[in-house]
């Protein structure tokens, strides 16, 4: 699927070349980086890039937009947990390890295009300012960084054909049994702010939350506990 890969010693933000790449090539196809200067995630949060982290964004087309975020982290998960079976997901698609953030990904989509930013903290040191909240695989011993994009990108490729029939519901069952907050009580900021405890997550990648007043599903947002 992916045969095109376009490889980056250092750019702004691989999310940006490869909108401008759109122009001129056909998806699917990668932006790789080995660093990023300006790279960032939800919310245009910063997102500290240097030198041995797998940073790339994928483009592809889609028919299926609802639930693509939360699918997304399904291959990415799949292949990390081979290297520590603790890794859980914080909706709708951060990876974290130990409580602190281990990979981002950012979505977007363009009509029926995909752009998946994608962030993973591999052989990359952590600053000591950001050790308080995020972690990297070098942790866990000597881990390859092209080892795991491969891993990565042939579990997508086999994925997305499900995901494009049948949507996220396949995935369902599995994001669940890695939610982090499954079945306690969280903070969600949104167009307001809501408090109550997780039930799950809808086919459509819907955040559900029993509040005080019921239950409610949450589109968007950010959970406010880590």
């Amino acid at each position: 699927m992916f045969r095109t890969i376009i490889y980056l010693k250092k750019t702004g933000s691989t999310m940006t070349v490869a909108k401008r790449l759109l122009s001129m090539l056909e998806p699917p196809f990668i932006v790789l980086a080995e660093s990023q200067i300006s790279g960032h995630g939800q919310k245009n949060r910063k997102w500290l890039s240097q030198e041995g982290g797998l940073w790339l964004t994928e483009v592809f087309y889609t028919e299926r937009i609802l639930g693509l975020s939360l699918f997304i982290s399904i291959p990415i998960l799949r292949v990390l947990k081979k290297y520590d079976s603790r890794i859980k997901v914080k909706w709708p698609n951060d990876l974290y390890l130990n409580g602190k953030k281990l990979a981002g990904i950012l979505t977007k989509t363009s009509h029926n295009i995909a752009f998946v930013g994608i962030g993973i903290n591999v052989e990359n040191d952590i600053p000591d300012e950001a050790k308080k909240y995020a972690i990297s695989l070098k942790e866990l011993g000597n881990i390859n960084k092209t080892k795991i994009f491969e891993e990565i990108i042939k579990e997508e490729e086999r994925l997305l054909p499900v995901f494009g029939k049948n949507g996220f519901t396949p995935f369902r069952s599995e994001y669940e049994d890695h939610l982090i907050f499954m079945n306690k009580n969280i903070t969600v900021k949104g167009e307001s702010v809501t408090y109550g405890k997780v039930l799950g997550v809808t086919n459509l990648g819907e955040l559900i939350i029993e509040t005080m007043s019921g239950v409610e599903k949450i589109v968007q947002g950010t959970v406010l506990n880590l």
